[in-house]
């Protein structure tokens, strides 16, 4: 039997802004994803993505219900938890003044991972995210796709087994979109390492996904590979975003800040 790398059951997180007024940002989510799977969380903006990614991650408590990382509870066993997990947030900032070795040399002294284990795990990291040729230069001097790429690699560090990537391809062109696809599949099928992906990025999640949940409004309304998924629910000839939009009625607001 494979693996379960992240399991939840009933997870539920409500917000209290006063005066009688709670936001259920995430309800009753059950969730089974599989050791070295690629999962992608959609939905639109304010479906509750950001909330059970900080809820998985320890960063927030849960209002009821539990999650497990490879069986340990994420709210007793945090300490514990915490080194499954490795993190790319859209906004995570880098250190422009210093260079990518520089960058993810500050990154691992604060995690604390061992000194004589960090020079092989940054020139391996360097080497899988393609910059090696650049690797000195200030990170100011850098495309997006280029801190898009290093993102993933400080996310790396200390050899986490589950990365949570929110809009990996946020901000890039298409072939680096490519580029950062191909990195993502390299570390779940060669590395053995859950992906669970957050994004707007349809082609993306259709192309990276061995499964997608889709939530609406904190509920997860549907689950499967993509291809079932665009099969049940999309028109003819249509895609994996044709298919969620005739699941959620998603319109696709920009204009809302995705914080739930």
């Amino acid at each position: 039997m494979e693996a379960v790398a992240i399991s939840t059951n009933k997870l539920s997180k409500i917000y209290n802004l006063g005066k009688k007024n709670e936001v259920h940002a995430v309800s009753d989510l059950v969730l089974n994803i599989r050791k070295g799977e690629i999962y992608g969380l959609l939905g639109e903006n304010g479906a509750g993505k950001t909330t059970t990614v900080r809820l998985l991650t320890t960063m927030i408590k849960a209002s009821s219900g539990s999650a497990k990382i490879f069986g340990y509870d994420i709210e007793t066993q945090s300490d514990i938890v915490r080194k499954f997990l490795g993190c790319l947030p859209q906004d995570a900032g880098l250190y422009e003044e210093f260079s990518a070795i520089e960058n993810l040399k500050f990154i691992a002294k604060l995690r604390g991972i061992d000194s004589a284990e960090i020079p092989s795990q940054i020139e391996s990291l360097i080497q899988l995210v393609g910059l090696e040729e650049r690797q000195k230069d200030r990170v100011e001097t850098y495309s997006g796709g280029m801190k898009r790429r290093l993102m993933i690699a400080r996310a790396m560090l200390g050899d986490p087994q589950i990365l949570f990537l929110d809009e990996p391809t946020a901000g890039i062109d298409v072939l680096v979109s490519r580029r950062v696809r191909e990195i993502i599949k390299t570390l779940a099928k060669e590395k053995n390492i859950t992906v669970l992906l957050c994004t707007h990025d349809m082609i993306s999640a259709e192309r990276l996904s061995d499964r997608v949940g889709i939530l609406h409004k904190g509920v997860l309304v549907a689950e499967d590979t993509p291809a079932s998924i665009i099969n049940k629910h999309a028109t003819e000839n249509g895609d994996l975003e044709d298919a969620v939009v005739n699941i959620i009625g998603w319109k696709g607001d920009k204009d809302e800040e995705d914080v739930l």
